[in-house]
């Protein structure tokens, strides 16, 4: 029979710390009654040791100190916080332009009708019908949440009560965005690439990339351990900062799946929006991350501690 976890005090969760090595303070005690526990084991992973006896794996913590962990925590809110805004930044800008391009030759309700500016090669008439019924649900849905007086004046309406693309893309999420950027056209999505100095591969890759960040960020995830599943499109310069895998025959290296191509990826977006974007709330966060240590800048991606240092620089340039 399934034994399950039972009910633990604080105190009993910082024994729990405690028993695997780390140093725990009374103090300390007090940040378990407003952390969970599993959140701040989760940041406390990546320095580990692990150990697997007679099928069972045995965690060790020594060496490392509550405090440190609980920084790290603070630390990955605080970078979450601010990638937020420059995510923001980007979603803002490409909205603006999807809107402005389909505005511009389809007309203010164009946008609804997704045979005209799909890629049909890519997708079949039903997939298109279907994406279309749902994408028209979900912004009806949407609507019914806002309180803006433009969505209840008839000009910015059509007989079936759609608003304009100019209000209707401003109310898509991240995701959805996404979605209608995956169904343009060849013609259409190069465009929109082309304001970002970006391929439409790239341009696509990253911007599905930059949507599972966006959902880590909004939703308390734990940003600086993450590992991508689906790694972006990188650029060749960036083999040079990033920190590289090698293939285990030894015969290929690939780039880091961790946060550093996310960073690459927003500075050089950003950069386009906004040349004189000011980084330094992001710089501030890698450097508390990295702690002068080659180590910890690895865990975050990067080459070297240099390189974690001056990546802004180094795509700015």
């Amino acid at each position: 029979m399934m034994e399950y976890p039972k009910p633990l005090t604080f105190e009993a969760l910082a024994d729990l710390f405690k028993q695997r090595g780390m140093e725990v303070l009374d103090k300390d005690i007090e940040k378990l009654k407003h952390i969970n526990y599993y959140k701040l084991k989760e940041f406390a992973h990546p320095f580990a040791k692990t150990q697997k006896i007679q099928n069972k794996v045995f965690v060790s913590y020594e060496g490392i100190k509550f405090s440190e962990v609980l920084m790290r925590y603070y630390q990955d809110k605080n970078l979450r916080l601010h990638l937020l805004h420059a995510i923001e930044k980007i979603e803002v800008s490409v909205k603006t332009e999807l809107s402005h391009k389909l505005g511009l030759k389809y007309g203010p309700f164009g946008y609804l009708l997704f045979y005209q500016w799909v890629h049909r090669e890519k997708y079949s008439s039903f997939e298109v019908e279907e994406k279309q019924y749902k994408f028209k649900v979900s912004l009806l849905k949407s609507m019914k949440r806002q309180n803006s007086p433009e969505f209840s004046r008839k000009e910015n309406l059509n007989k079936d009560g759609f608003p304009t693309i100019w209000l209707g893309i401003d109310l898509l999420t991240f995701g959805e965005l996404v979605i209608i950027l995956d169904l343009l056209n060849s013609s259409l999505l190069s465009d929109i690439a082309a304001k970002y100095n970006t391929t439409s591969e790239e341009f696509l890759s990253w911007m599905k990339c930059l949507s599972f960040i966006r959902n880590i960020c909004a939703h308390n995830g734990n940003l600086i351990d993450v590992k991508l599943k689906t790694k972006p499109k990188y650029r060749k310069k960036w083999m040079s900062y990033l920190y590289l895998r090698t293939s285990r025959d030894g015969k290929q290296t690939y780039p880091t799946d961790r946060l550093s191509i996310v960073l690459c990826i927003v500075i050089h977006m950003v950069n386009t929006i906004n040349p004189n974007y000011r980084w330094k709330n992001i710089k501030s966060g890698i450097f508390s991350l990295c702690r002068d240590s080659e180590e910890r800048a690895h865990l975050l991606g990067f080459r070297s501690l240099k390189d974690a240092k001056n990546i802004i620089k180094y795509i700015l340039e």
